[in-house]
């Protein structure tokens, strides 16, 4: 596979369902979040290498952003729960992070971040993205799509600056694996409804960064 380069701006692919079967069942076991977006966010969050093919679990450590970088919540030390260790040793959470580092191209020594997310959607419009259009701060963003109930919008927007019309448009589906060069590009995401209103809705997803 192709590592990223300034040229790879988006990569594109849908992983094995086989996998994401595999790890679907964790995000019920989410915590909830005592942060800005707690209301309609629960999350999970690592720091791991993978080395010799398993998932390495890193010093836990509070997760922060410059407020040039999150308006919504910059400069905020928010430490959450690691991901469940079962979750680390399975196959499909190894499969999820060895796609990642194949096609980012990085080396077994590099730290992955792993943001688990279930983002709700609880009010009309709610925010799959509070902070808007933005970078991360890292080389490499992965959003993995990995199931979706009762749910219109949340699509993933890439755009090529801050200031520009997006670019690229596609939701969230089941499997989606889309890696962006979080150096050369802009993202976000549409807010979110409920197809009926009178049942739960959200989207599961890993956010991987490096």
């Amino acid at each position: 596979m192709t590592a990223l380069n300034p040229q790879n701006l988006l990569q594109l692919r849908f992983i094995n369902q086989t996998n994401i079967d595999l790890v679907k069942p964790s995000f019920d076991n989410l915590p909830t979040n005592p942060y800005a977006d707690g209301a309609f966010r629960k999350r999970r969050y690592s720091v791991v290498k993978l080395q010799n093919g398993e998932l390495k679990l890193q010093a836990t450590k509070a997760f922060v952003q410059d407020d040039a970088i999150n308006t919504f919540q910059g400069n905020v030390e928010r430490s959450y729960e690691n991901l469940e260790q079962s979750l680390l040793e399975s196959a499909g959470m190894k499969s999820i992070v060895n796609e990642f580092r194949q096609i980012t191209g990085i080396d077994e020594e590099r730290d992955i971040e792993i943001h688990q997310f279930r983002m709700l959607a609880i009010d009309s419009d709610t925010p799959a993205a509070p902070e808007g259009v933005h970078q991360d701060g890292f080389d490499h963003v992965c959003v993995c799509g990995v199931s979706h109930e009762n749910l219109e919008g949340g699509e993933l927007l890439v755009y090529e600056n801050k200031q520009a019309d997006p670019c690229f448009k596609m939701a969230i589906k089941d499997g989606m694996f889309a890696v962006i060069n979080d150096r050369q590009v802009w993202h976000n995401a549409t807010p979110m409804n409920k197809l009926d209103a009178s049942k739960p809705g959200y989207l599961d997803c890993f956010v991987l960064t490096s």
